[in-house]
């Protein structure tokens, strides 16, 4: 009989796509202008249309893994493989709207292939952790084994936490980026401890997966945030699994391209109460890492004074809206030294202000299961005298 897992977790996940954020933007400035004020005379609020999912991942809660979602040229995914929680985001990327390639199809596609490449992950026992890189290389693999027409390329994070451990391994193609935020005792807050790195070839070209349009592109669905996207074949013949299992991207790497080999791979140890931050671009290149804290540690002290598991989750959620509302607000001043134009002036370049993009969150509060019952058993207590 296998153990319990030792973690347990909160997946917070908030997404808004560029054109519902300049919508939004536009009608906002609009009612500033003509009042600065509601009828009540408070001020206006700044409240962007960001879709918001909060899931609690332990033994006895229902799951349901998510493969794709309409955040524009963004997606994420999230999967459950025995004691393992696997996430990931992955940003199309625009340049390939110039050749009437809709790069939020391969986007999609490629979470799609994700989630179910970490849910069928080999795992020998319930406890040993599922590889990040191999669950890229299985959904890319996947998708040209397929040959589905998902055309342009795409930037890809993929992590894994051990729920037996406490262990995140994660496999990062591009600038996709994620940071640990953990309790800082002495200065009794929370800081990130890692930052990952931006994987670039120069400035603003990251490394990214492709596949290269093959004869007449089709048309494009013009629609607001259009979703399509494919997912895997439910069933493939014996020489389909051949062909995943054994592909090397020999022939993309010969050409320049690069491959799901070429993703960094890291691990770190995580503790009870430490916060994942994982975004696509459109966050870390409008907000700062010390903003991120700043909101991190405001919600979590709240979280850790609040009552009752829902209103905490409720909590969390809101973090997550936060982060990724504090990315929009953050894009549309024309002033801000962001950090996207703080990398640029180092590479030479001359931009001001935030970088409107799509905004995709995956927020991982993590917590050891014997301290979240026990802290539970004594709340029921409490309550009783």
């Amino acid at each position: 009989m296998a153990l319990a897992p030792r973690f347990q977790t909160v997946l917070a996940s908030a997404w808004i796509s560029k054109r519902s954020a300049s919508k939004y933007v536009q009608d906002y400035i609009q009612r500033v202008q003509s009042s600065r004020t509601t009828p009540d005379g408070s001020p206006q609020s700044f409240t962007p249309p960001i879709q918001v999912q909060v899931l609690s991942i332990d033994d006895r809660a229902a799951y349901e893994p998510l493969d794709a979602i309409n955040g524009g040229e963004d997606s994420l995914f999230h999967a459950r493989a025995k004691q393992n929680l696997v996430w990931g985001v992955s940003d199309g990327v625009g340049g390939w709207n110039e050749s009437g390639v809709d790069p939020s199809v391969f986007s999609r596609t490629l979470t799609a292939y994700a989630a179910r490449a970490a849910e069928t992950a080999f795992v020998l026992h319930d406890s040993d952790d599922v590889d990040p890189r191999d669950v890229l290389r299985r959904a890319f693999a996947g998708m040209r084994a397929d040959r589905v027409p998902a055309y342009g390329s795409a930037t890809a994070l993929v992590l894994n936490l051990s729920l037996a451990s406490g262990a995140l391994r994660s496999a990062q193609l591009g600038d996709s980026t994620y940071a640990v935020l953990g309790r800082d005792q002495a200065a009794s807050r929370l800081r990130a401890r890692f930052v990952s790195a931006e994987q670039q070839h120069r400035f603003n070209m990251p490394y990214q997966l492709t596949i290269p349009p093959e004869g007449e592109i089709p048309p494009r669905d013009e629609s607001a945030d259009s979703a399509l996207f494919y997912r895997p074949r439910v069933e493939r013949d014996d020489v389909a699994r051949a062909a995943i299992d054994s592909d090397d991207f020999g022939d993309l790497a010969a050409v320049g391209f690069d491959t799901p080999l070429d993703a960094r791979e890291d691990t770190q140890q995580l503790a009870h109460g430490d916060v994942v931050v994982a975004a696509t671009d459109g966050l870390f290149d409008n907000v700062r890492v010390d903003e991120v804290e700043k909101l991190a540690d405001r919600f979590m002290l709240a979280i850790e004074k609040s009552d009752g598991a829902k209103v905490a989750e409720d909590l969390f959620g809101g973090l997550a809206y936060s982060v990724a509302a504090q990315a929009v607000a953050n894009y549309i001043q024309d002033d801000l030294r962001s950090p996207f134009a703080e990398r640029a002036k180092l590479a030479g370049y001359s931009y001001g202000g935030g970088k409107p993009d799509d905004v995709t969150v995956m927020l991982a509060w993590v917590r050891e299961t014997a301290r979240v019952n026990a802290q539970a058993k004594a709340a029921a207590l409490s309550a009783k005298l």
